[in-house]
């Protein structure tokens, strides 16, 4: 069986040193010495918070000139989100450290989830950390971040009230149900939670986008044993851009998985209506249905 399993987000930047930097100071992420996901491209790679022995995906933070960073509601891979035990803390934390708040309600730092901005201008979202699984405790633990107690659980090494752990990336489409089939049949990926159906006048303070209204999926990235990462594979009523974006576009530019044969699932990406950019003897680069960027590597 050909083994697939997710490991890689890559944010171009125009000065990628410093957001990287910037992600280790707000959300401890740390440097990581195996770069080569970068393809041999100049950057810096950082592993993501939240996992033991740091063996979370990996960020790329590369290079790049072209255009500004997704609008939350904006085709393609639109915002990564990070789970905290303390909202209030851990957005706090990002914005002194030099993010900003993108929600829109009064006193957004107080509620259980907050879209932000870091300094390129990139969609980060913080939320408490709502049941994966239908028992006592997952309920419980929601209601102990809801209530302001500060459970004992924490989501990475040490104490700090602003620890985060890397959740999801998110995705806007046309038409995820469609994308989603598409996730799940080369992927292997799979439909996790309830579908999402997000309008009102508080939700569109929270994401910040007048009159919208929501609908999409989380599915299951392969390659890890609990219950995250996910994508998260949205369609909004009110869409902002729609051009693809390439390798040098500024913001979220592509995910990437380690396969034990990346032809096999190049070749599954184009019989499913996928389309081959870059094919070399390290790396396959390809594209999803729609805006999405996927990179595959023997791993």
């Amino acid at each position: 069986m050909n083994q697939t399993g997710f490991a890689y987000v890559q944010i171009g930047a125009e000065n990628y040193k410093a957001l990287a930097d910037f992600y280790v100071r707000a959300m401890g992420f740390v440097y990581c010495e195996d770069k080569g996901w970068l393809c041999g491209k100049e950057g810096v790679c950082l592993a993501a918070p939240g996992f033991e022995n740091e063996s979370g995906p990996v960020f790329g933070f590369v290079p790049a000139s072209d255009g500004n960073a997704a609008q939350i509601n904006d085709a393609g891979f639109a915002h990564t989100c990070f789970e905290t035990n303390d909202v209030k803390a851990a957005v706090n934390h990002f914005v002194k450290c030099g993010g900003s708040i993108h929600s829109t309600m009064k006193n957004p730092e107080n509620h259980p989830c907050v879209y932000c901005k870091d300094p390129e201008g990139n969609v980060v979202e913080f939320h408490i950390p709502f049941p994966a699984e239908k028992s006592a405790g997952a309920y419980l633990h929601t209601a102990g971040c809801l209530l302001g107690l500060k459970p004992e659980k924490q989501l990475r090494k040490g104490n700090a009230e602003d620890a985060v752990k890397f959740i999801h990336v998110n995705i806007i489409c046309s038409d995820w149900e469609h994308l989603c089939g598409f996730y799940r049949n080369v992927f292997g990926c799979v439909n996790f939670g309830s579908l999402k159906n997000h309008q009102g006048s508080y939700k569109e303070q929270v994401i910040g986008v007048p009159g919208v209204h929501v609908t999409g999926q989380h599915v299951l990235l392969p390659g890890f044993q609990k219950d995250y990462p996910t994508l998260e594979i949205f369609t909004y009523s009110v869409p902002g851009r729609t051009a693809p974006c390439d390798e040098s576009a500024i913001g979220i530019n592509c995910i990437g998985f380690a396969c034990d044969n990346p032809e096999a699932v190049a070749e599954q990406i184009t019989s499913a209506g996928g389309v081959l950019n870059e094919k070399n003897a390290d790396y396959i680069l390809a594209g999803d249905l729609q805006n999405g960027r996927v990179l595959l590597r023997k791993g």
